[in-house]
C-alpha cells in the first residue's frame, strides 16, 4: 500500500496545519523582506545632504520701490569650476499687485557674464546661456556669488 505525503492526510486538522504553516513562512518572507527595506532606509537617511534642505536667502537687488527683488541662497553655492557657480535663488515680482515668486536653481559662468536657468518654477525662466547684462538683478545676483566662489577658491 502506498502512503500519502503528510501534507495530505484526510483529516481536517492536519489540512489546517499545513495551511497554517505555509501562511506563517509567508508572512515571515514579508516580514523579513519589511525589515531589510526598513533598515536600507535607515542606512541611507543619515547620507542624505541635508545642506541641500537649509536655506539662508539674501537680498542682493531689487529696483525701484522694491517692486522686482532677487534673492541668492548663500548654503547653495557651488563652485563647479573654470568659472562656473550653481546658486538657488528666487525672484519676487510685485508690479501686477500680488507678488509672484519664481524659484530658480542657476548656473552662472562669471568669466563670460552669462548665465542659464537648471531648474525653475513659475513662467520665466530660460535653459540656454543667455548674457546676463541687460538684466539688473541677475547681474547682481551674479557678482554676488561669483564673488563668493572667487573667494572660496
Amino acid at each position: 500500500m502506498k502512503q500519502r505525503p503528510q501534507w495530505f492526510k484526510l483529516g481536517s486538522w492536519s489540512l489546517g496545519v499545513g495551511l497554517r504553516s505555509r501562511s506563517l513562512v509567508i508572512v515571515q518572507a514579508h516580514l523579513k523582506t519589511l525589515i531589510a527595506l526598513l533598515l536600507g532606509l535607515l542606512l541611507i537617511l543619515p547620507v542624505y545632504p541635508t545642506s541641500a534642505l537649509a536655506t539662508t536667502w539674501y537680498p542682493v537687488a531689487e529696483t525701484s520701490q522694491g517692486q522686482q527683488q532677487q534673492f541668492v541662497d548663500l548654503d547653495s553655492v557651488e563652485f563647479w569650476g573654470q568659472g562656473h557657480v550653481r546658486v538657488g535663488s528666487y525672484y519676487v515680482d510685485r508690479r501686477s499687485g500680488a507678488p509672484q515668486r519664481t524659484d530658480y536653481l542657476t548656473e552662472y559662468d562669471c568669466d563670460r557674464r552669462r548665465f542659464r536657468d537648471v531648474e525653475f518654477s513659475g513662467p520665466v525662466g530660460s535653459r540656454g546661456w543667455m548674457p546676463v547684462d541687460p538684466d539688473p538683478l541677475n547681474s547682481a545676483a551674479m557678482e554676488y556669488v561669483c564673488a563668493i566662489a572667487g573667494s572660496g577658491q
